[in-house]
């Protein structure tokens, strides 16, 4: 259920209810305080039937909360045509267009204004401007008396200025409320990039921290190794265990060598600030390629549609590389659940964006990932969320997005890029 149409609505259901007991109370003091001539049981007759038409609305929009169904922009107008209606009716028993509260018709144009598209708030404001002018011609003809003929010029005055405030209503404010309400979705989105890059900061501290308690360790661990090493040249036996050893060392000491180097670019990126970052398919392919080979060398990254496109330009980010690699890892993760060892990425050309497709061999995405994943931080038992996280901020830095989906047998993760002229 939209939210803001639902406040709308029963602001509307409040200001109609007060309306009744008003207008209620209006007819019984002219009637019997002021002693005026009204037609009493007509006009109790229209309060009654918008007495009886407030209970059913009150029902009906408790009953879609209830059930948590849809109320539409169309709830709306009914219920402005609607209190159009009545006030007309009211006015019609009670002067009509010489009714001091005739000017009343302009407060479901305002309201109109403020929550409805311009589309609707012009229909209102015509249906208003229509049945005032109706009320207009039903002022009675006199003939001859001077003083009636300045008191229908006086009339006439007061429909063309509900005519103009009426129209000016229904633009000007209108417009502004839009204005209004743009200004508000910017600022909202402004709060959730501000909180994102925090989050962002956060976690690149926390990982910067760890590295750099992992990098004493890393290196002690590694001159014991070379001790081993020696050892074994003497002991042939300790020689398969030791080199076996040395290759998760090997790929630890890389890693953090590849964390450095991609700090030393987010440092030159921020001191170059302003120039647009490039680089090639064939540029980027190569470091995905590379970092994919060392990080998983049991699995296979098949690559094609790549001829030809090497060396088309793409926006880029320091960070774009690593962003890939999140998703190819989650999607390795997926093929050694499913004993799968094949992953396929692919590129082609459209609307001026590179278009990369990720497909693994796993079990797919459920559908609470579909929703959630990439735009927030998601609990999973691999790190799932905050990668895709991650590499979602990454890939919007350079203004491209990334979607999720299932196809054959396992997950695909669609990626758009920029592409740049030469």
């Amino acid at each position: 259920m939209n939210l803001l149409l639902q406040s709308s609505i029963s602001r509307v259901l409040l200001l109609r209810s007060l309306a009744i007991v008003v207008q209620l109370v209006a007819v019984l003091i002219c009637q019997f305080l002021l002693e005026l001539e009204l037609a009493l049981p007509s006009l109790l007759t229209v309060i009654a039937l918008e007495s009886i038409f407030q209970l059913l609305s009150v029902w009906l929009l408790r009953r879609r909360i209830r059930r948590n169904e849809r109320v539409g922009t169309l709830t709306i107008v009914w219920q402005l045509l609607a209190d159009i209606v009545f006030l007309t009716l009211l006015l019609a028993l009670s002067g009509g267009a010489t009714n001091a509260f005739v000017s009343l018709l302009l407060l479901p144009i305002m309201i109109a204004a403020v929550t409805l598209p311009g589309r609707y708030t012009m229909m209102i404001t015509i249906v208003a401007i229509a049945l005032y002018s109706t009320l207009m011609l039903m002022l009675p003809e006199h003939q001859g008396a001077h003083h009636m003929t300045q008191m229908r010029s006086h009339f006439i005055a007061m429909w063309v200025n509900f005519v103009i405030s009426a129209l000016v209503v229904a633009t000007l404010v209108s417009a502004l409320a839009r204005t209004l309400a743009r200004q508000q979705q910017a600022m909202a989105a402004n709060r959730e990039e501000q909180l994102r890059a925090e989050q962002l900061l956060a976690l690149g501290n926390a990982a910067a921290q760890a590295t750099h308690q992992l990098a004493t360790p890393l290196g002690s661990i590694a001159l014991l190794h070379e001790e081993l090493e020696e050892l074994a040249a003497e002991n042939k036996g300790l020689a398969p265990v030791v080199s076996e050893l040395g290759v998760p060392i090997k790929q630890c000491q890389q890693q953090l060598s590849l964390f450095r180097q991609r700090a030393g670019q987010l440092r030159a990126a921020r001191e170059v600030q302003g120039e647009q970052a490039s680089c090639t398919v064939g540029e980027l392919l190569g470091e995905i390629q590379q970092a994919f080979a060392l990080q998983f060398p049991t699995q296979q990254l098949v690559c094609f549609g790549f001829d030809g496109l090497k060396t088309q330009l793409l926006r880029t980010d320091p960070l774009l590389s690593a962003a890939f690699l999140n998703l190819l890892a989650n999607a390795v993760r997926a093929n050694e659940l499913a004993q799968q060892t094949s992953i396929h990425l692919s590129i082609c050309v459209d609307n001026g964006e590179s278009h990369w497709r990720i497909e693994d061999l796993g079990g797919g995405f459920n559908s609470e990932h579909l929703a959630s994943l990439g735009s927030a931080v998601m609990a999973s038992d691999h790190g799932l969320g905050v990668a895709l996280w991650l590499s979602n901020a990454t890939i919007e830095r350079v203004g491209g997005r990334l979607a999720l989906s299932n196809a054959g047998q396992g997950a695909c993760i669609d990626v758009f890029i920029p592409e740049l002229k030469r």
